[in-house]
C-alpha cells in the first residue's frame, strides 16, 4: 500500500493503490470502504503532506498494548492481500471467516479493517475538534446551571424565546431541534462538570454527595483516643417496660467512634437528647465495659470491647448538645479538645456515619415486623410500623450493644485485624478518670433557690430533718 494523501473539496484521502487506469482511495477522516477513482478524475485530486497523526501512529507501532496487538492480528490476513481493497465480495468473504473464528460480527472486522487503512491505527478514531456554540454556552450557563434548577428543555426552550424568534414574535427558520441542542449538551460533557451540581443544589450539597474524597478516615489520625462522635435517631419504634401496649417512640443512638482503630468506644440509646446523652456517652466510652453489659445480660471478655477511659480530642459537628456547658467543662478538667466541624458535612466525620448505618443494618433485617421502620413509611397504604412496635428500650440496648460488640471484635478491616485488636496493639495510652465524676457530670441539671428555708425547685421545698 501507498502512504499518500490527495485532497478534493476540503476532504482528505489516502492512497491505497495507483495504477495507469486509476487509483484506490480511502477517506483519511470516516471509517468507511476504499473507492476506484478514474485516471482521468484522478487528476482533480491535490496532493498534500501527509498527516502528523498519520506519522505518530506509524511511529507508535512497536509501543502498541495487548488489545491492539489482538485486533491487529485479527485482520492481518485482510492486511496482507492487496486484493481485499479492490474485491468487496473477497473481502466480505475473508471478514465472514475471520469473524467466525475471533467470535465477532463481520461488521466488526470490516470496520477495524478500514479504520487501520484509513488512518494506521487499530483502536481509537481520531481525535476530532469539538467546536463550541456561544449561543447554547450562554443558555446553559444562564438558565440550566441556575438555583432556579431549569431542566434541559426548559433551557432549549428560554434559548428559542431569547436568540430564535423574530418580531412578530413567530420562530425564525435556521433554528435548532432540541435534539442538536441535548446533543450539544452531552457530547461536551456538560452534565458531568462540577459546576453543574454547585450552581443547581450548591456548594454543601457537591461536597457532601458529589466530590472526589481522597485519603483515608483511619489514616487521618496515627493515635487513640480521637473520637468522632455524631447521634442519629433509630429506625424503630419501642413500647414502654411497664405497659407493653404503649408506644414511646423512637430512641436516640449517640456513638463515640475512635478515628485510628474504627473501634465503637462509647454507646447511649435512650430517649433522651442533648448535653445529657453527649456526656452519659462518654462517661460509658471511659468505663468498663464489662460491667456495662453484664447489667444487660451480656457476658463479655474485656479483649472485646477493650477501651477505657477519656479522649484527647472529640470530633463533632455544631450541633447544640455539643456545644453546651458540660462539654467545656469537660474540655477544661481533662484538656479534651473539641473539634467542631462545619454542620451538614457528615461526609467530613464518615467514620461514626458509616458505623450509624452499619448498626442499623445489622439489627433491621433480624427485628423486622417488630417496629422496625421501612423506606415505604411515608407512602400511601404503607404499614402503621407503631402498631408492630413489641420492644423496649432495654431490649433495644441489648440488640445495639450484640451489634457493636461483633463490629468491634468480629469484623475485619483491610490489614486482617479487628478494631479490638488494633486497640489492644496500640501503645498509646488514654487518660483514666474516675468514672463516678464522669456519671456525675452527666447527670441533668436544673436550677433552684437556697434560703435558710431550705432548697426549692418546682414549686417543692426541700429540707433537713434535724
Amino acid at each position: 500500500m501507498i502512504s499518500r494523501f490527495v485532497e478534493y473539496a476540503g476532504d482528505i484521502y489516502r492512497v491505497l493503490l495507483e495504477t495507469a487506469d486509476g487509483a484506490w482511495l480511502i477517506a483519511y477522516a470516516q471509517a468507511k470502504e476504499p473507492f476506484y477513482v478514474s485516471a482521468n478524475n484522478f487528476v482533480d485530486y491535490t496532493p498534500v503532506q501527509t498527516p502528523d497523526y498519520f506519522i505518530q501512529a506509524c511511529k507508535s507501532i512497536e509501543s502498541m498494548s495487548e488489545a491492539q496487538v489482538r485486533r491487529l492480528q485479527m485482520i492481518e490476513m485482510l492486511v496482507a492481500d492487496d486484493e481485499y481493497i479492490c474485491d468487496s465480495k473477497a473481502r466480505r468473504r475473508k471478514a465472514q471467516e475471520i469473524a467466525e473464528v475471533y467470535g465477532v460480527t463481520v461488521r466488526t472486522v470490516l470496520r477495524l479493517y478500514f479504520r487501520y487503512l484509513a488512518s494506521g491505527v487499530i483502536l481509537a478514531d481520531k481525535p476530532r475538534e469539538r467546536r463550541r456554540n456561544p449561543e447554547f454556552e450562554r443558555a446553559i450557563q444562564k438558565y440550566y446551571y441556575s438555583s432556579r434548577q431549569f431542566s434541559l428543555r426548559g433551557t432549549y426552550e428560554m434559548m428559542i424565546l431569547e436568540h430564535y424568534m423574530d418580531d412578530t414574535g413567530q420562530i425564525i427558520e435556521d433554528t435548532p431541534s432540541y435534539h442538536t441542542f441535548r446533543h450539544y449538551f452531552y457530547d461536551h460533557r456538560l452534565h458531568q462538570l462540577p459546576q453543574k451540581i454547585i450552581a443547581r443544589e450548591g456548594l454543601s450539597a457537591y461536597q457532601r454527595n458529589h466530590r472526589l474524597t481522597l485519603g483515608s478516615g483511619p489514616g487521618w489520625r496515627d493515635r487513640l483516643g480521637c473520637y468522632q462522635m455524631d447521634a442519629t435517631l433509630a429506625d424503630i419504634y419501642l413500647v414502654s417496660r411497664l405497659d407493653r401496649s404503649t408506644v414511646i417512640g423512637r430512641p436516640n443512638i449517640y456513638l463515640a467512634v475512635d478515628t485510628m482503630t474504627q473501634l465503637i468506644a462509647g454507646v447511649y440509646v435512650g430517649l433522651e437528647s442533648g448535653e445529657t446523652a453527649v456526656m452519659t456517652c462518654i462517661a460509658q466510652a471511659a468505663g468498663d465495659k464489662v460491667d456495662f453489659c453484664r447489667h444487660y445480660g451480656i457476658s463479655i471478655t474485656e479483649a472485646q470491647w477493650p477501651n477505657t477511659g477519656v479522649p484527647w480530642e472529640i470530633i463533632t459537628d455544631k450541633g447544640r448538645e455539643f456545644c453546651g456547658g458540660r462539654v467545656e467543662e469537660l474540655a477544661l478538667r481533662y484538656g479534651v479538645v473539641i473539634q467542631n466541624l462545619p454542620p451538614y458535612r457528615p461526609d467530613r466525620k464518615g467514620l461514626v456515619e458509616k458505623a450509624f448505618d452499619l448498626i442499623q443494618g445489622r439489627y433491621k433485617p433480624l427485628l423486622r415486623g417488630k417496629g422496625v421502620i421501612e423506606e415505604d413509611a411515608q407512602e400511601r397504604w404503607a404499614v402503621d410500623y407503631r402498631a408492630q412496635a413489641s420492644l423496649t428500650l432495654d431490649e433495644f440496648t441489648a440488640v445495639v450493644i450484640h451489634t457493636i460488640i461483633y463490629l468491634n471484635s468480629g469484623r475485619l478491616l483491610t490489614n486482617s485485624l479487628t478494631p479490638a485488636q488494633q486497640w489492644l496493639e496500640a501503645e498509646d495510652k488514654m487518660l483514666q478518670v474516675d468514672t463516678g465524676e464522669l456519671s456525675c457530670m452527666a447527670l441533668p441539671r436544673t436550677k433552684a433557690q437556697m434560703s435558710r428555708k431550705g432548697i426549692r425547685h418546682k414549686r417543692m421545698w426541700y429540707v433537713p430533718l434535724d
